[in-house]
């Protein structure tokens, strides 16, 4: 392949860093909301397991309503 010198690369373009900046913010951005995102989810599944095991450790006379 012969390189000519009106072809240009992304790499060599001076926005080029600008861009690259960018897009790793927005991803460090992204990372950053889905551990939010699973920290939440995680916190709401260990107050709903230890609601499930106070019922299953509770005597079955006391048990009055089956919802959580």
């Amino acid at each position: 392949m012969v390189v000519r010198k009106t072809d240009r690369s992304f790499e060599s373009l001076k926005i080029f860093p600008y861009v690259a900046w960018a897009i790793t913010m927005l991803f460090a951005f992204f990372v950053y909301h889905i551990a939010l995102e699973l920290e939440a989810v995680t916190r709401d599944l260990q107050t709903q397991t230890r609601a499930l095991e106070e019922k299953v450790n509770m005597p079955v006379g006391d048990i009055e309503d089956f919802s959580l």
